[in-house]
């Protein structure tokens, strides 16, 4: 896939969305930013070997010498609008997975590059849309938490760093790493599993963090926070869309589409995608080959991949831009909990899973989710629909996504046991969602 092909080709292109991000069909106006224009950050994944390290600045990311597959990014603090070379850029590179996100500076973060998403660490790509509500007042404790390998990469002011920091601290405290390697030197996929259980662990000590401040006097007039989350390792991605005063307060919107890579390229690329997906259909109905209505050419080999998924692909794109009605439960009990040990938890401690169904979902006319052939199919989320046509799903608030190149996508909402102390933060049900600000 191109890197254009989400950024630039779609009708609801990023670069529209950092104008113009009012589109979100079936959730309403709040915490959903229209205009994203304090800079723009790509993420994509490359095999290119080099003779020259990375500079200190980089992290110390010395991958002189070596073939494997490696995360590189393009940030700038221009609007993504008005920036010639992410144009150049995106029309000449080409990826099997990508992440892209386009920016509304919070209150307590400047516009600067080290601001800008992805963050990026070894294989690791991150971005968040949303905000933690007043988060100068456990900053400082949070920053106490990380690891020192961790604390050493926060280089920028946003909490969404802060955040990534945590995530990273988790994976590094897990004990699931060859030969204890730290994520920054790990080449290796790190599995959905162990994504997913560090990004609720930082929901948990969050939440956590929140409780304390609020006892403590040092945080008055709290109101919510939200925290979309985009994590990817090149080869797995997990979205979450999630608001700790869910439902009363909805996350930031979200969407995914899934089918036939070939398919849902031409069709988000398409000049008329309206057009398209209808002589699709007539195409299927007929018995025609589906290839004949395509508009885009199949993806070449990549010789990185030795799992030959040729044609799969994971895409995300995220801006700082209601939800779907779900039963829920309360926050997770979090008195008593020692946030310095959460990596001795249990992984089924801080929220349940319960499985949404996914196989009879539409993904391309006359196809449902599972009839598509994991090995030949794209993955795309995002925080508007790249197009008005049928193939965006709404992700349902307070939930958690993932997919492993290869394989079908996999949806989970996340409920808490028990419910929250009512004293501290009154009254709310929650279930336990690129785009939250960035």
């Amino acid at each position: 896939m191109s890197l254009s092909d989400v950024v630039l080709a779609p009708p609801n292109s990023l670069v529209q969305l950092s104008r113009d991000a009012s589109i979100h069909p079936g959730f309403g106006s709040d915490n959903n930013h229209i205009t994203n224009g304090d800079g723009f950050g790509i993420g994509w994944y490359h095999s290119n070997t080099t003779t020259i390290p990375r500079y200190p600045s980089l992290n110390n990311e010395n991958i002189e010498g070596h073939a494997n597959i490696y995360a590189a990014v393009f940030k700038d603090t221009a609007p993504a609008w008005n920036n010639q070379n992410l144009r150049e850029i995106c029309v000449a590179t080409r990826s099997h997975a990508i992440l892209a996100h386009v920016r509304a500076a919070s209150r307590f973060a400047g516009v600067t590059q080290e601001n800008c998403h992805p963050f990026k660490c070894g294989r690791l790509l991150f971005c968040h849309n949303g905000r933690i509500d007043k988060f100068p007042n456990i900053r400082r404790k949070l920053m106490d938490r990380l690891t020192d390998t961790a604390f050493h990469y926060v280089s920028g002011t946003t909490d969404s760093e802060c955040l990534f920091a945590l995530i990273l601290t988790f994976l590094e405290e897990d004990g699931k790493s060859a030969d204890n390697e730290k994520p920054k030197n790990q080449d290796a996929p790190f599995g959905h599993s162990r994504l997913v259980q560090a990004i609720k662990k930082t929901y948990l000590c969050i939440e956590k963090l929140v409780k304390e401040a609020i006892e403590s006097g040092k945080m008055k007039n709290y109101s919510f926070s939200t925290m979309n989350f985009s994590l990817t390792d090149g080869v797995t991605a997990v979205v979450t869309r999630f608001c700790d005063k869910s439902p009363d307060v909805l996350p930031p919107s979200l969407y995914f589409a899934y089918g036939n890579a070939k398919e849902l390229v031409a069709e988000i690329t398409s000049k008329n995608p309206e057009e398209y997906v209808m002589n699709l259909k007539k195409a299927k109905n007929q018995g025609t080959d589906s290839e004949t209505c395509a508009e885009s050419d199949s993806e070449p080999e990549d010789p990185a991949n030795d799992n030959n998924d040729k044609d799969s692909m994971l895409s995300i794109s995220l801006i700082d831009a209601a939800s779907s009605i779900i039963p829920g439960g309360g926050l997770p009990v979090i008195d008593g909990i020692d946030i310095n040990n959460l990596a001795e938890l249990p992984d089924d401690f801080t929220y349940d899973e319960l499985p949404i169904a996914l196989m009879l979902r539409e993904a391309l006319p006359g196809l449902i989710y599972r009839d598509v052939n994991p090995r030949e199919a794209a993955f795309v989320v995002a925080s508007n629909p790249l197009t008005k046509t049928h193939s965006w799903n709404p992700m349902p608030r307070n939930s958690i996504m993932w997919i492993t190149r290869g394989h079908m996508p996999e949806l989970r909402l996340l409920r808490s046991k028990k419910p929250f102390n009512e004293s501290i933060v009154g009254k709310h049900t929650i279930l336990l969602q690129s785009s939250c600000r960035m």
